[in-house]
């Protein structure tokens, strides 16, 4: 199987065509870029969404803790590298997000996280792609 990990913004009035994103996964805690968009109207934006919640998958979770997004996004008290140290935390000790990873090293075609922050490389889904691919290896390697 082979799994190809795309990074994406979700943004009101631009989804991402899934013929060439495949399988587009929102992985934000909540519906930031989205605010004012239809909730029929909201699928055209992403095929499922990982936020561990009733309003998204609730058996899946690769959504950061709204304490921790907070921390760094609205009252920015944290580093980026505190940031990503204890998102990895979240994730490692998250049920849901260790299933959610599992899964996506397992698919085989293209796959696109999604969020809503403007830089991909200061965004908690530039983790989880590392984090897949940091999978793939070990599984390889076996």
């Amino acid at each position: 199987m082979v799994v190809i990990i795309k990074l994406g913004r979700i943004k009101k009035g631009a989804p991402l065509d899934k013929n060439e994103y495949g399988f587009r996964i929102f992985i934000s805690r909540g519906v930031g870029g989205l605010r004012g968009v239809n909730v029929a109207e909201k699928r055209q934006y992403y095929d499922d969404w990982w936020n561990g919640r009733k309003s998204g998958n609730p058996d899946l979770e690769l959504a950061p803790s709204k304490e921790l997004k907070d921390a760094f996004i609205k009252y920015k008290t944290i580093t980026w590298s505190e940031y990503v140290r204890r998102f990895i935390d979240e994730i490692k000790n998250n049920p849901k997000a260790q299933k959610a990873l599992e899964t996506l090293s397992n698919h085989d075609g293209t796959v696109t996280l999604l969020c809503h922050c403007e830089d991909e490389n200061l965004c908690h889904r530039s983790k989880i792609k590392q984090m897949i691919g940091d999978i793939k290896k070990m599984q390889s390697v076996q």
